[in-house]
């Protein structure tokens, strides 16, 4: 009995330890058991970052893989083991990440339990004449307010590798001249033009190619340069069709960061001197453009014709140019915008005159009949024009049915079955008989309805910017006889078949098409140094 006190005593006591584990251990288990952030990041390629010139911008995904929400997340990227020869910069449209003492900093902000995000913290780029190979390495580090459940995936490292980037040529080009030194028939001005690689491997005979407007050419004829001829059947001096296109390898070598000039800045003289012809239009702003390309990769026009020149050697004058730029002068000549390997330069040109005549035999036909008539328009120089754009204006008692290259008059470029005025164009270098072409010949249909008038005609006018000579003879009349009945048709037209002339004015209409894609060019300026 005395015994059993005691039993209940040791009983009660030992619940009451049990009871106050209980109460301390619920807490913890509770607080295991609360969801944490799992914060960590990736890139969008492998291997990150093997750079050249061109430069790379690293792609980077943000992640949340935990259960909870993580608030102010920042991500930095430490750039202190980067290579003196890799450039650094954060793009432009990045605007979460931040710059400052070797460190890129991108604040993230908040990241949802499970969200991913994505940001471009980084653009990397080797320096000109950086060595290929290793160029050090970026370490990356993701970090929130909360505590992490998996810190040891908050810090990553990627390497950055330098690859060869091969030559990278650039050219720059001068204006010939300026609106206030207009140039014209006969003028002579030197093409100021340069070549820099900015790549870092050497390139080797590479080719370079000047092209000029029609109107414009070149006064060398280098025997190892090939030129190109638009116009191969033009009459010659004093009108210029060509050669438009001149094509030069250069056998020299090219070293990074070497300069190639293509004229002599003390004396003023150029490899390459431009001339105009009596057909140059004006006052009008010209483009020519120069350009490079590296060894195998050269262009030039198809379907032309090519040849070699008969003058003096591009290669010997381009080897004693060279020669006379020292080494150091390239660094003080730097004031270029070396963007591309193609540079536009502009000319303006002085005022001229053109004669653009229109014909339009007479044709016979009767009430109810559809004749063919065709008309021929003529630019008889000096001046090169363009288009030309015709209105035909059908005679009282007539109209003038759908044609190719024709709208009705008063609306939208709309052809409508029956017209009584159409509006014809012809979009396109508009050049003089002395080209071998000038001419274009057009056939349109007239409907007669009732007896023909004397009030219709065809009149045509040049697009470009010279100015007509002879207003007069731009309109013709439209003359349908009756007499006698008939099945319709034009009377014969003399001289060269029409069948030639409409396939030349198709060729010039081509031609135009080329040379407008040829001449729309972004500009790289070249300016020449100064003491």
């Amino acid at each position: 009995m005395t015994h059993e006190p005691r039993v209940w005593s040791r009983v009660a006591a030992g619940a009451a330890v049990l009871a106050t584990v209980a109460m301390i251990g619920a807490p913890t288990a509770a607080h295991a058991a609360d969801p944490l952030p799992d914060l960590s990041v990736s890139f969008d390629r492998d291997p990150v970052a093997e750079i050249d010139n061109n430069g790379t911008t690293v792609g980077m995904y943000v992640y949340n893989y935990g259960g909870a929400t993580a608030t102010a997340v920042t991500v930095t990227l430490d750039l202190s083991k980067v290579a003196d020869s890799v450039t650094v910069s954060v793009p432009e449209w990045t605007d979460s990440c931040k710059l400052a003492d070797a460190k890129v900093t991108c604040a993230i902000g908040v990241l949802q339990a499970g969200q991913v995000t994505t940001v471009s913290p980084l653009s990397l780029a080797s320096r000109q004449g950086a060595v290929p190979g290793d160029a050090g390495s970026v370490t990356v580090t993701i970090a929130g307010a909360e505590d992490d459940i998996s810190p040891g995936d908050n810090t990553t490292s990627f390497p950055v590798t330098v690859s060869p980037s091969g030559p990278d040529l650039v050219a720059a080009a001068r204006n010939l001249n300026s609106k206030d030194d207009l140039v014209g028939p006969g003028d002579v001005v030197p093409l100021y033009t340069r070549v820099t690689n900015e790549g870092d491997t050497a390139a080797s005979d590479f080719t370079v190619r000047v092209v000029v407007p029609t109107g414009a050419t070149f006064v060398e004829r280098y025997s190892d340069c090939t030129y190109t001829d638009y116009y191969p059947k033009d009459t010659g001096r004093p009108y210029v069709y060509g050669p438009g296109e001149v094509s030069c390898v250069v056998p020299l070598t090219l070293a990074p960061g070497d300069a190639l000039w293509l004229f002599d800045d003390a004396t003023g003289k150029s490899l390459f001197n431009v001339t105009f012809g009596r057909n140059l239009a004006g006052p009008l702003e010209y483009y020519g453009f120069f350009d490079v390309a590296l060894a195998g990769e050269a262009r030039g026009a198809k379907k032309t014709a090519r040849a070699e020149g008969t003058g003096p050697s591009f290669a010997a004058a381009v080897r004693k140019q060279q020669a006379k730029v020292a080494k150091g002068d390239v660094d003080t000549r730097r004031e270029l915008d070396e963007s591309d390997n193609q540079a536009d330069f502009a000319f303006w040109s002085k005022g001229n005159t053109l004669d653009v005549a229109v014909t339009a035999p007479a044709v016979k036909g009767a009430v109810g009949q559809t004749v063919d008539l065709t008309y021929e328009v003529v630019n008889n120089g000096p001046s090169d024009g363009g288009g030309p754009s015709v209105v035909i204006t059908a005679p009282t008692g007539t109209v003038l049915l759908p044609a190719e290259w024709c709208y009705t008059d008063g609306t939208e470029y709309e052809s409508l079955p029956e017209s009584t005025k159409l509006r014809c164009n012809f979009e396109s270098e508009f050049p003089t008989v002395a080209s071998g072409y000038g001419r274009i010949t057009a056939t349109v249909q007239l409907k007669i309805k009732s007896e023909p008038g004397t009030d219709g005609t065809v009149h045509a006018r040049s697009v470009g910017a010279s100015a007509e000579s002879n207003p007069p003879n731009n309109t013709a009349r439209i003359v349908i006889t009756t007499d006698g009945g008939g099945s319709g048709g034009g009377l014969p037209v003399t001289g060269v078949p029409a069948g030639f002339l409409a396939g030349a004015g198709a060729a010039v209409l081509a031609l135009g098409a080329v040379l407008i894609v040829l001449f729309r060019r972004r500009r790289v300026v070249l300016r020449l140094p100064h003491d």
